[in-house]
């Protein structure tokens, strides 16, 4: 599932969480994870109408006053909360991006930046709950509108400061905007944040099929709306176009290759390819990191070996993964290898169809993996099973093997069915037991 982000009227924290109630997700939890955490408050969706227009807002609030925090005080609450290591990793992740840019504004230390408006409780749990409520509704690309540019000026501990404020200058740095005429905040610095914290890219609108939409209003009643758009790709015989077709239904060669797939029994899906180059891991290091990611939800590791700058020995990390997995796989790259940064890219990949199977070897039945290729089955026995056979038997996989399809290999009954060799020529291959029966 992906979700488009309309920004064009503006994007605050709270009217982020308050689309998010709209599409669905349910606030109590949320407020239940920050009350077991020592954080106090009360977490609610309202619904209202604007300019004719239904949608939510959020309400947060809290009893006791609140502290000016600071970067590690903030890391003392994500650690408090009973969420998921994803969830807590890229709030962590968005708190560290905001203090860095407040200290570049101020001319400071990021552990020295106190988060002033930003410590408070409701930005908290905008944050957080941005992350959360993505997890909730299992969304697996976020894409992001264009966002506003405005003017005017604003009122705020550092006393009054043109606008956009600095902070959001600094954070819409390489991100698409357009011009208005407003004089007034569009854009919050946590507005800004969860946007570009959340947006895997940016465009002007969603493709595919829309499954639901929701809008969420911050604070101010004049102000316009956020809009969610929760969305599937389209299959390509729906789209009307292929990958770069011009939307006038004639087929692409994208739309060729897909089609042709489908009608020989493979089925496309979309993978996305982490990558990153490394030189400072040892060797142990390294390998405990190829066994995380797979229980990450990595689909392939894949080690590339090279040389790298000053001659280093090092390599490439090559990981594929469904989409839905991406944030959780990048967060274990990043905390087993310590790169500095992750490429990402969207891949097709065509698959053949499979299903369990059984091969027997002697008088055991080893599970297998059967798929087929231009109208031959196949049936290839898993690795797991062989050693495991290898260890109760006491024969090597070379020799397992061997006993599978007889020395001359597997050939094809007139049926097109892999047939053992000991069948295609009985008189040359012993029929004793431990030799291979047909493929079922």
């Amino acid at each position: 599932m992906r979700l488009f982000m309309d920004c064009r009227a503006g994007i605050a924290g709270d009217m982020v969480l308050a689309a998010f109630a709209g599409l669905g997700v349910d606030m109590q939890p949320l407020q239940a994870l920050f009350v077991a955490a020592g954080v106090d408050c009360r977490i609610r969706a309202i619904p209202v109408t604007r300019h004719g227009l239904t949608g939510h807002t959020l309400s947060v609030e809290w009893d006791d006053p609140q502290p000016l925090r600071t970067l590690p005080d903030m890391a003392a609450v994500l650690d408090g909360l009973a969420c998921t290591g994803t969830v807590r990793q890229r709030a962590w992740r968005a708190f560290t991006r905001l203090a860095e840019v407040e200290a570049a504004v101020h001319g400071v230390r990021p552990e020295d930046v106190h988060f002033h408006e930003v410590g408070a409780i409701d930005t908290l749990v905008d944050v957080v709950g941005a992350f959360w409520a993505l997890e909730r509704l299992g969304v697996d690309e976020v894409v992001c509108s264009a966002l506003p540019w405005f003017s005017g000026v604003v009122v705020c501990a550092h006393g009054t400061l043109p606008l956009p404020a600095p902070a959001v200058v600094r954070l819409l740095e390489g991100v698409p905007v357009f011009p208005t005429a407003a004089r007034e905040e569009l854009v919050t610095p946590t507005g800004a944040l969860v946007a570009t914290a959340l947006a895997d890219r940016f465009d002007e609108g969603p493709s595919g099929i829309v499954r639901a939409s929701a809008t969420g209003y911050g604070s101010r009643p004049s102000g316009g709306g956020l809009r969610l758009f929760l969305h599937e790709a389209a299959p390509r015989a729906l789209s009307g176009q292929g990958r770069h077709g011009t939307g006038h239904g004639n087929p692409t060669a994208g739309d060729v290759t897909t089609t042709g797939a489908a009608q020989k029994g493979y089925r496309v899906e979309t993978v996305v390819q982490l990558e990153t180059h490394l030189d400072h891991l040892t060797g142990e290091e390294l390998g405990r990191c190829f066994d995380v990611l797979p229980q990450a939800g990595a689909l392939d590791v894949l080690w590339l070996p090279g040389v790298m700058k000053k001659n280093r020995p090092g390599g490439v990390l090559r990981v594929l993964c469904e989409p839905r997995a991406r944030s959780g796989v990048e967060a274990a790259i990043f905390e087993h290898t310590h790169t500095l940064g992750i490429r990402r890219q969207l891949l097709e990949r065509v698959v053949a169809a499979r299903e369990a199977s059984l091969v027997e070897v002697g008088d055991e039945d080893v599970p297998a993996k059967g798929y087929e290729v231009d109208g031959v089955t196949f049936s290839r026995p898993e690795y797991d099973a062989l050693c495991d056979l290898s260890r109760r038997t006491g024969r090597s996989l070379p020799a397992l093997r061997m006993m599978l399809w007889g020395e001359r290999g597997p050939t094809m009954t007139d049926s097109g069915l892999p047939q053992d060799a000991g069948d295609a020529e009985e008189d040359e291959v012993d029929t004793a037991p431990g030799n291979v029966q047909p493929v079922r």
